[in-house]
């Protein structure tokens, strides 16, 4: 009877400890992943002070939607610095999407502006829209590879046993974009 609690013991330790290492891989995997999505987050935000910058220009009377932009960069900004720390951490992840959200929106109604209003040619306009389109697909595909990443160590802390290990080591489910 001896026997059989000190292999029980040894089984049930030796399955912890793969446990824990796969956890620690897949966490690890979601944050190698934030760098394929900070990039592009990070290339919008300088992209969308850049057009703030430039806005006002080419359209005197939207001062308050170059403004309201250059403000969502900021935030984005510092929201991304947040999550840089902790990608795996769900708060973080959940402020930064709603965050790049407004970010978008804000994007969006300035770039629309610029396009309905402004008629004359310029290639600096048209490289920022051109960048502006690169860094949204960019992004598309980092938020896709971030989220499956995340599905995958979410769906390995979730069955019953590894659930209480993970509490036991602070594994909690992570965030999605």
């Amino acid at each position: 009877m001896e026997i059989a609690a000190w292999v029980l013991g040894a089984v049930l330790l030796l399955w912890g400890i793969g446990a824990y290492n796969r956890l620690m891989r897949l966490r690890n995997a979601i944050s190698s992943s934030w760098a394929q999505l900070e990039a592009p987050l990070a290339e919008l935000a300088k992209l969308g002070l850049r057009l703030a910058e430039l806005g006002p220009n080419w359209l005197p009377q939207e001062a308050a939607a170059f403004d309201a932009l250059r403000a969502q960069s900021h935030d984005l900004q510092n929201a991304v610095q947040l999550v840089k720390a902790r990608p795996y951490a769900a708060e973080p992840v959940g402020q930064l999407a709603v965050t790049q959200a407004l970010h978008a929106a804000a994007l969006q109604r300035v770039q629309a502006l610029i396009e309905h209003h402004v008629h004359d040619e310029s290639a600096e306009r048209d490289e920022l829209i051109a960048a502006l389109k690169l860094a949204r697909q960019q992004r598309e595909f980092g938020k896709q590879l971030f989220n499956t990443r995340v599905d995958l160590f979410n769906e390995a802390v979730a069955p019953l046993p590894t659930r209480v290990l993970a509490g036991l080591y602070g594994f909690h489910d992570a965030g999605k974009f």
